[in-house]
This record gives structure tokens, sequence and C-alpha cells, in this order.
């Protein structure tokens, strides 16, 4: 447990309650005033996950602060989630009405994001996301508002909280080589992919992905639906999307490669509609056309006069075979 997390777990509680430990200002905040942060692309716990965070909690409380940005105009909430979405449904279903948070002030979205992300990084490695998440990660890196700096500050601060090592406060300060405009300047998928062990085409199709509405992220995640498709339908716009998710929920089974590409291909008659879709999806694919078949003279000659008419023997044959097969036969063994 880090010296901070010690101190956090041995803190009086109350509402709004407001202490500094370790160069860290926290505040006691009631979860009902806090919002979970619009988008996240996280999955949140469930099953034995979730049971085992609520148990620990039931036993020990919340030990590590949780990190919110203090936010306008929701008149429901004062402040919106960065990291804790998961202790915080914990602690509720607990009964317990609030948690110790550091609060960021005037943080952008694309900052807010990075939080997010990045607390969510430090506790699985990148290969354990599902595909919609991955794609998160990458989309925010291959933003022209990323920048690096920014992330190498936040990561510091996220290991400090996590440690306990502050230094004080030098804890909110921005090291001389990250502070300014050091914003994300080469947007090469090739340079991207090599931090996450993908090549530039991997990267590419993640931030294709990164496009899709939540249903058909969801359905990606869950196998219901291949990358290749996904990739046909992140070139839909938002409402052909919502349409197949709406067609795909009727259809119930996962589609092929080639229907979904189908539908990416009626998209460019037209808007998309439940039932245009539904009907490309259940249209059986018509039979391939039977193979010609040519048959050696020296088969058949030898059952006909000379100068037979080809089409006479083509009835003969006709009618030879329709009674072989019309003959019962014995199974082979």
């Amino acid at each position: 447990m880090s010296s901070l997390t010690a101190e956090c777990a041995g803190l009086d509680s109350g509402p709004e309650q407001e202490i500094t430990k370790k160069g860290v200002r926290l505040v006691f905040i009631a979860f009902a005033r806090i919002r979970q942060f619009q988008g996240h692309p996280f999955r949140l716990y469930t099953g034995e996950r979730f049971s085992d965070m609520v148990e620990s909690i039931r036993q020990n409380g919340i030990l590590m602060p949780l990190i919110v940005r203090r936010i306008f105009g929701d008149p429901a909430h004062d402040y919106e989630m960065l990291s804790g979405h998961n202790r915080m449904n914990a602690g509720q279903s607990v009964g317990l009405e609030g948690a110790w948070c550091v609060v960021k002030e005037g943080l952008s979205d694309a900052e807010a994001m990075m939080y997010v992300i990045e607390t969510n990084l430090l506790q699985r490695s990148f290969s354990d996301l599902l595909p919609s998440e991955k794609a998160a990660v990458l989309a925010l890196r291959y933003s022209e508002m990323f920048s690096q700096g920014k992330r190498n500050d936040i990561q510091r601060e996220l290991e400090a909280l996590e440690c306990g090592d502050t230094c004080g406060s030098d804890f909110h300060k921005c090291a001389d080589e990250t502070c300014g405009s050091d914003f994300h300047k080469s947007r090469n998928r090739d340079v991207l992919g090599e931090d996450y062990a993908l090549t530039g085409r991997q990267v590419a199709t993640y931030l294709r992905i990164n496009r899709l509405c939540d249903g058909l992220k969801l359905r990606l995640d869950e196998k219901q639906l291949t990358q290749a498709s996904a990739v046909s339908l992140s070139y839909l716009s938002d409402s052909d999307q919502l349409a197949v998710h709406a067609a795909l929920l009727r259809y119930q089974r996962k589609p092929a490669d080639a229907q979904m590409a189908a539908v990416r291909k009626l998209a460019e008659t037209g808007p998309l509609t439940e039932d245009s879709i539904m009907g490309l999806l259940q249209k059986k694919a018509s039979s391939p056309p039977p193979k010609a078949l040519s048959i050696q003279s020296a088969v058949y000659t030898p059952y006909f006069a000379s100068g037979t008419p080809k089409k006479e023997i083509e009835r003969v044959i006709g009618e030879a075979l329709a009674l072989y097969f019309s003959q019962p036969r014995e199974e082979s063994a």
C-alpha cells in the first residue's frame, strides 16, 4: 500500500472536507455530485472482477483517491470522473456516499481523455484491451490535439499517486522538457504502431474502428462482428450505422464480411433503412451454375449407329441417367 493510500485509508471523511497530503489536495466528494466520464471508452468491471472489488471495499474502504475534474453547466453534477469509475460503482454498492478525490481544474476535453486512458493503461496492458478500447487509445495518440509532453506529465502524476512520492510542490509542475506547445507532430501510423507492436496497417484498422457507433463497437468486442466487417461499416454515416445496428439486433446472427461489404455498397445508393438492410441480410446467395461437362466420344459411340444425330444421342443419355438415378441403390458401408 502506498504512503498516500495508507493515509487516505485512515482519514475521517465528511462532505466537502478538504485536506492536503503529500503535496496532493484531496476533497471528499459525494458520489451523487460526480458523473461518469462522457464517452468513456472502457468497459466497466462486471462479474467476478467487480464482486472482488466490492468485497475489498466492503472490508477496507476505497484506498486510492479518485481523480475528477471540475465541470460547469451540468445542473445535476459538479464533477466528472476521470479515474475511479469502478471504485465508485463498487463503493455505491456497499452503501458508501462518497470518496476522497484529487480535483483537476481547467482541463480540456483532450487532456481529460488522456487522464482516462493513461489511468486504464496503468491497470492493464495494451494487449489486454478490447478492440474498441485499443481503438480509443490509438485514436487519441494519433489526434492533432495529442501532446506527448502533457502525457508524460500525467504519467508522472499518476505514478506519484500510486507510490506516494510526490516531491512536495513539484507534483503539479511540468518538467522543463515537456512544458510549452510540444504537441504531437508526427502522425505517422508506422511510428505510432511501434509503441504497441502493431504495423501501420493495423493502426489504420483501429483508427477506422474508432469511427463506429457504440452499438457496433460492442458487437465487435463481443466477437459478433469481424474487424473486416467493422472497417466496412466505419465508412457509413452515423445514421446509417444506427440502422445497421438495429437490423443486426433483428438478424441475431453474426454477419458475413461479404454481407457487410454489400451493406456499404448499398449505402452508396441512398440512406439505409432497417428494412433495406434486413432484405439484404436475408437474401439467399444464388447457387453457382453447374460446371460444363465434356464426355469423350469413346464412351458413348459403341451404343449408337454411325451418323446418329447429336440431339438423339443427348436424349438417350438423358433418359439413361434418369433411369439410373431412379433405381434404389444400397448405401455404401
